[in-house]
């Protein structure tokens, strides 16, 4: 087996001048494997140490991951494993909590993380919240609300709500804006107001301490996150017809997955034994071939092999089906690097751009076009 190298390709190629050969010298030569470790790097001036690197190099560095964060927007499947091990890890520390804003609403990109909960310990949550191992800056620190930025360069935004407001406080830092401000009018219209502090008609609070009180309390269903864009869904919600939503259980199988063959972190046995519990009913194994090494690109002899130990697993198990694929780079050319020989032999193929990165559109688009 060859040398895994544990990089986070695609951040560190996101920032201006990091090309493949410029990413395997930094790990080679400082271990860096992350946009946290090379902005460290940078700003201690060790990159300006390694031959054909300078002061220059670690100042556009610097500048470009500043400018990469001022705009960011992670996407959802990246930051929500990181969103449920810190409301896991908050958890402990308050009687209630939940995940709002547009993460909570699961759109396709996520600029910042909202958390909502209640403790009767405030002040406690907020020093354990600004001084958790992974925070890399304290934007603000306050009663009920501060602001974070992790090392990922997310930042994250906690506040502390009382819990007989909890409910109307959560459905406000959820939104959409757009919906908000449709449920607003219903309230108005019903002769209440509604804030996040609760649903008042006059100065009595009728409704606030859950999300499904506040919506029926209006006359709706309980709307879920997910539609929340004023889509229909409040008039939808009021007629009783609103749709059922997909769930996890209701996905049979995955069709891309990595393993320690290439930059995974798990075995294929491994893969299918949580795939099954799971519910799966069949996984695509698409590790990295070809010559992108610093992904752990297999060569058409490990191929065979990585096939063969597929072949196994199938024979193993008769509740899951594995597929076999690979992911295949998209050459400057357009060309697949990989020949017909084995992708003839693979049950599914992920092509990809790692590589190559500063095209024109028209360029990247006849390149993507020729794959």
């Amino acid at each position: 087996m060859k040398k895994e190298i544990p990089v986070d390709v695609e951040a560190l190629s996101s920032i201006e001048g990091m090309g493949p050969k410029k990413i395997k010298t930094l790990y080679n030569e400082l271990g860096i494997k992350n946009l946290s470790e090379l902005e460290k790097a940078a700003r201690e001036g060790k990159i300006r140490e390694i031959k054909g690197m300078g002061e220059k190099t670690e100042k556009k560095i610097l500048e470009s991951i500043a400018f990469a964060r001022k705009g960011k927007r992670e996407l959802l499947g990246v930051i929500l494993p990181e969103a449920m091990e810190l409301k896991a890890l908050l958890e402990k520390k308050v009687e209630m909590i939940s995940i709002a804003g547009s993460l909570r609403r699961m759109k396709e990109t996520v600029g910042d993380m909202d958390i909502l909960a209640f403790s009767s310990q405030p002040a406690e949550v907020m020093d354990f919240f600004t001084s958790m191992e992974n925070v890399e800056a304290v934007i603000a620190k306050g009663e009920t609300k501060s602001s974070v930025r992790l090392e990922s360069g997310i930042q994250v935004d906690l506040r502390i709500v009382p819990k007989e407001s909890f409910g109307s406080a959560l459905q406000y830092f959820t939104g959409s804006k757009e919906h908000n401000i449709e449920v607003r009018r219903i309230a108005v219209r019903a002769g209440c107001k509604l804030n996040e502090y609760g649903l008042f008609k006059g100065e009595k609070r009728i409704a606030g301490e859950s999300e499904e009180e506040v919506y029926r309390a209006l006359g709706m269903d309980y709307i879920p996150p997910e539609l929340r864009e004023n889509r229909g869904e409040v008039e939808a919600a009021m007629a009783g017809k609103l749709p059922h939503l997909i769930e996890y259980g209701d996905v049979k199988g995955d069709l891309q997955m990595h393993t320690k063959w290439s930059d995974g972190a798990n075995t294929i046995e491994e893969m299918v034994e949580e795939a099954r519990k799971m519910g799966h009913e069949f996984i695509a194994i698409t590790d990295h071939v070809g010559s992108l090494k610093i992904a752990g690109g297999m060569d058409e002899d490990e191929i065979r092999k990585q096939m063969r130990e597929v072949e196994k697993v199938n024979e193993k198990y008769d509740d899951i089906h594995v597929f076999y694929g690979v992911e295949v780079n998209i050459m400057k050319d357009g060309s697949l690097d990989m020949g017909k020989s084995v992708l003839k032999d693979v049950d599914v193929v992920v092509a990809g751009i790692h590589s190559g990165l500063r095209m024109s559109e028209e360029e990247m688009t006849a390149r993507m076009i020729k794959a």
